[in-house]
């Protein structure tokens, strides 16, 4: 694969990611009134949500081996998020919301290691000057 193309990807995954950060604390602190919920409800919306978002942090760094710290982050940031809507009208905090996204971090971070483990999936690694 040419290197332009390489660079360009890696940001489109960064890019993806930040995404995923800013579409949770939009989505997190909206008030209740303009919510929309799917029929799944909102614990398995949680655990979507954070589910994905693992797994693009996943791709946006793939050459960090450790998952460790970067899930526990955002697993603070699941916290900080569900708190933050004590101020949202007509929002509520909720631990098990805030179960399921962990679990929801904790699963991504589970089918990234997995996916890591093996030998043909190994991330490209860009050259550096």
């Amino acid at each position: 694969m040419p290197r332009l193309l390489i660079d360009k990807l890696f940001i489109l995954r960064r890019v993806a990611f930040l995404g995923c950060i800013t579409a949770l604390a939009t989505l997190a602190w909206l008030p209740a009134n303009t919510m929309a919920r799917t029929a799944l409800g909102g614990q398995v919306e949680h655990l979507i949500a954070y589910l994905g978002t693992t797994i693009v942090m996943g791709m946006a760094y793939p050459t960090h081996l450790r998952l460790a710290a970067p899930s526990v982050l955002l697993i603070g940031y699941a916290a900080i998020l569900e708190v933050g809507q004590l101020g949202a009208s007509g929002r509520h905090a909720s631990f098990d919301d805030f179960a399921f996204s962990a679990a929801g971090v904790a699963i991504g971070s589970l089918c990234l290691w997995i996916a890591r483990a093996r030998p043909w999936a190994r991330p490209i690694a860009r050259e550096r000057a």
